[in-house]
Order: C-alpha cells, then sequence, then structure tokens
C-alpha cells in the first residue's frame, strides 16, 4: 500500500483536460505533469480548476450512495447485494469500496485544489484572476473537506501539497479545526466569487452562501452543538432565497432534466456518451440487482394527502405498453428514464444525462426553516417551509392537499421540518448527514430492528476509516460497529 501512495506522491499533479460542450463541464483524464512546468498562464489554471471538477464528481452517486442515502430510515433493503446490504444492515467494512471511496476521492479533490493554490502564490497573474482562480479553489477544497469531517469525523488537514510518503503520515486533526478551515475557505469563496459563474456547473458567490447555509446547520447540530449557528445558518439560506432564483411550480419539473433550472444552485452535468447519471440503476427495481435505493412502505404511507412528490416523485411499477411489469414493486421516480423502462434494458444500458442536485432552492427554505425554529421557535418560520408544501400540493388550490402547517410546539415544528427534508429531498445524498446532526439514528434501529446485524449505537455517528489509511497513515480508526475490539 505505500508503494502504491509513493507512485502517486511522485507522479505529481494529476492534469485533467476539459472536454466541453456548450454549458456542460466534462473531463478527460490524460498524462502527468510537473505542476511547475504546468502552470504558466491563467488558462493553465482555469484547466486545472475544472479538472477538481472531474473528480468532484466521484464524491456524489456511484458507491456514495451507500454512504449517503442507502442508510436512511426510510430506505427499504436494497435489491443490490455487494456490500450494500451489509451497510444497509449496519455491518460495514474497512475494506468496502465505498468506505474507500469516501475517503479517498475527497482527498483527491483536496490534493489538486492544493497544488493549484500553492502555484498560484507566484504564478505570474493580476491579482484579479489570483483571486477569482483562488476563490473558486477554496470552495472545492472546502466541499471535499465537508463530505470529509461529515463521514469520518477528525481528519487529517493538509493546505499544502504532499510531496514525500513522510508527509501523509499526519495524525487526525479535530473536527473544530476542520470546519474552521471549511468556513475560512466559504467565506473566501463568497467574497471573491462572481454572482454568476462563469459556465453552467461551475460555482458562484450564491453557491457558496448556499453550502455555507448548510455547514452552519451540520455545526448547530450534533457533534459540535455549536447552537449559535443556527443563526448563521438562517442568514445565509435567506441571502440565497433573496438571490436569483425561483421555486418550480412543479416538484416533477426539478429533475430529469440536463441543464439548470430556476431552482439550480449547484448540479452535476452530464453529457451522454461521455459521462453519466447512475441514479436510475440504483433506483429501478428491474430484477437485475442494481437497485440500492428503494422506498420503505413506512415512507411511501408518510406523505401528506395530495403531495406530488409522492404521486409523482414514488412509483407503483411500470408497465410497458405492451403490458409487461417491468418493474413490478414500488420506486422512487426522480432520476428513472421511463423510455430506457419501456424498452425493458438491462442495467448496462441505462444510465442517463440526467443533472444531479447537488444544491438547490428547496433545501435553502427547509434551512430558514428550521434554523429560525431553533432559534426563535416556529412563529417566523412558517413561511419558508409552507412555500415548500405549497409547492408539493398537487391541485395547488386546494388547501387540503399538503396544507399549511400552523400553530406547532418548536418540538413538534422541529420533527414536521425534518420530515418535510425526506419528502422533498430523498434520493439526493441528504439522509445520512440529517440523521447524524439530528443526533437520530436511532430511528433505522426503530425501522428496521432485527433486519441488522450490528444495532444501532454510538458508533454510528461516523464511518470507520478505510483500510488502506489505516495501514499507510498509522492513525486510529473510529470506534467499530458493534463496539468490538
Amino acid at each position: 500500500m505505500k508503494t502504491i501512495v509513493t507512485k502517486l506522491i511522485l507522479s505529481g499533479f494529476i492534469l485533467l483536460s476539459i472536454l466541453s460542450c456548450e454549458d456542460v463541464l466534462e473531463e478527460e483524464p490524460m498524462t502527468f505533469i510537473s505542476p511547475n512546468n504546468f502552470f504558466t498562464s491563467f488558462s493553465d489554471f482555469e484547466a486545472a480548476v475544472k479538472g477538481i471538477y472531474g473528480i468532484t464528481r466521484g464524491m456524489t452517486g456511484g458507491w456514495q450512495t451507500q454512504l449517503k442515502d442507502l442508510f436512511a430510515d426510510y430506505s427499504d433493503v436494497p435489491e443490490f447485494s455487494e456490500q450494500t446490504e451489509d451497510i444497509w444492515r449496519n455491518n460495514p467494512g474497512s475494506d468496502f469500496w465505498a468506505i474507500r471511496e469516501g475517503w479517498s476521492v475527497p482527498y483527491q479533490v483536496v490534493s489538486n485544489a492544493n497544488q493549484v493554490l500553492t502555484a498560484l502564490e507566484e504564478a505570474p497573474l493580476n491579482e484579479n484572476q489570483k483571486n477569482s482562480i483562488a476563490a473558486e479553489t477554496k470552495f472545492l477544497r472546502a466541499y471535499a473537506y465537508f463530505n470529509l469531517v461529515q463521514l469520518y469525523g477528525d481528519v487529517p488537514l493538509r493546505t499544502k501539497p504532499v510531496e514525500s510518503v513522510a508527509e501523509t503520515q499526519i495524525e487526525r486533526s479535530p473536527q473544530a479545526e476542520v470546519y474552521e478551515l471549511i468556513i475560512r475557505d466559504l467565506k473566501d469563496a463568497e467574497s471573491g466569487l462572481p454572482t454568476t459563474a462563469v459556465q453552467e456547473g461551475r460555482v458562484n458567490s450564491f453557491v457558496a452562501k448556499a453550502l455555507l447555509a448548510r455547514v452552519y446547520l451540520a455545526t448547530a447540530g450534533s457533534p459540535m452543538n455549536i447552537t449559535a449557528n443556527y443563526a448563521l445558518a438562517r442568514d445565509k439560506a435567506l441571502e440565497v432565497i433573496a438571490g436569483p432564483f425561483e421555486l418550480l411550480d412543479d416538484f416533477a419539473n426539478v429533475f430529469k432534466n440536463t441543464s439548470y433550472t430556476t431552482e439550480s444552485i449547484w448540479e452535476i452535468l452530464y453529457l451522454e456518451g461521455i459521462s453519466s447519471n447512475g441514479k436510475h440503476n440504483q433506483t429501478a427495481p428491474t430484477g437485475n440487482q442494481t437497485a440500492m435505493l428503494l422506498p420503505s412502505d413506512d415512507f411511501i404511507n408518510s406523505f401528506p394527502a395530495g403531495d406530488r412528490r409522492r404521486e409523482w416523485g414514488i412509483k407503483d411499477k411500470f408497465t410497458t405498453s405492451g403490458g409487461v411489469d417491468f418493474v413490478a414493486r414500488t420506486y422512487y421516480n426522480k432520476f428513472i428514464d421511463e423510455s430506457k423502462l419501456e424498452q425493458e434494458l438491462p442495467p448496462s444500458a441505462t444510465e442517463t444525462d440526467f443533472s444531479f442536485p447537488l444544491i438547490r432552492l428547496a433545501e435553502m427554505y427547509l434551512i430558514a426553516a428550521e434554523a429560525e425554529n431553533e432559534a426563535n421557535g416556529p412563529d417566523n418560520a412558517y413561511p419558508y417551509i409552507n412555500q415548500v408544501r405549497w409547492r408539493a400540493r398537487i391541485d395547488k388550490n386546494d388547501p387540503s392537499h399538503v396544507p399549511d402547517l400552523s400553530g406547532l410546539s418548536k418540538e413538534q415544528f422541529r420533527e414536521a421540518v425534518w420530515n418535510e427534508r425526506k419528502w422533498e429531498l430523498f434520493t439526493e445524498e441528504h439522509a445520512w448527514f440529517d440523521l447524524k446532526r439530528t443526533d437520530s439514528f436511532d430511528k433505522v434501529q426503530t425501522a428496521r430492528g432485527n433486519q441488522l446485524i450490528v444495532p444501532i449505537g454510538d458508533y454510528n455517528s461516523t464511518w470507520i476509516l478505510p483500510d488502506f489509511e489505516l495501514l499507510n497513515n498509522n492513525i486510529p480508526d473510529n470506534p467499530p460497529y458493534g463496539g468490538g475490539g
């Protein structure tokens, strides 16, 4: 394993060139080049930053679905069994692909970001160019570290390029220090980025504000419990809500797009034939054992009356025009391509170019609602949550469809907004993070009971570390699941 790390270090900076088709960010791995030779112009830095976006895509979907969505208390037992079912049953292993990639991919982002930021110090660029590159790169580094600290807790904190094996062997930094870097980087990004991104799929100052709102909400909850950050989360969310975004009237129109909508704050864009969104495979129970994410009966039956998120977002089955029940059970519909179901295509032919929302406006309304309730009670929080509920109505003129909330205690509103997040954001990789910050993993125990191999415990607040990091860095692991040694 140390040999692998050595080769990665000595190979130098991974340069990724960008294939651009209209507004779509795409990347194609090229070769290894010394950063000292590569960074000679603004366009060189631009190419490097675009390359980091390509790596960032690996932090979403794929095996990461297992860590972020599969463990939701509303997820039914998966069809796909390789390692996936063990995670669903709370029995992860340090050699699982999800555990490995949950660590390695964000650190690839951090590594490349540090290379760019270090090279930028002596770059022959003007101050405006330096500031714009630094702001965008710091955002991506913050996004990577936020994923790491959420999933694993204390993690090694690196802000400079790693140039030797010895430099990889550092202790884990306390979460507080990691969050300090995340917030500092995001504030720099917020002030240094333009209000309009230079290319669809890249970030702007509103994306930085939105991620700050999410970070403040996370740190206000467990395990940091910095309750003063609820007000900061609310304020940042409201800054985004006041920006150039608008909720779509129909929940269905938020999804199955190939470019941004008025609700999009930051999305991953794909280009058919070059890159693809694998959520169709992960959510379509076609009997081919690829579906990781399936709704439980309790979740299906939990939605308010007249909820479009249930009526459109969760389908009971799919019957082809020829009368074949190609999907025979209830499934999530957000990222399903019905044309592929109609053709009864196998999993190998069912990846799509639908964009994936990393941050969208509805989440900002729900952050504002939750944070305002926690800071001051529900009186001024109703407009934010009720805006999302109004959009969810099948009949906007029927107040019995997803009725407005009112008259709740602080505790009742808290539960209401947590449920609202589930109904609004399912399969968008928020579930595990929400369980963590609300310290409510016991809901998984209640939902699955004796189906769990290992019962829920305090160890569930972090995933165990990957085998290669334990071997190479010789750092202590997180508490083992089950409490054993």
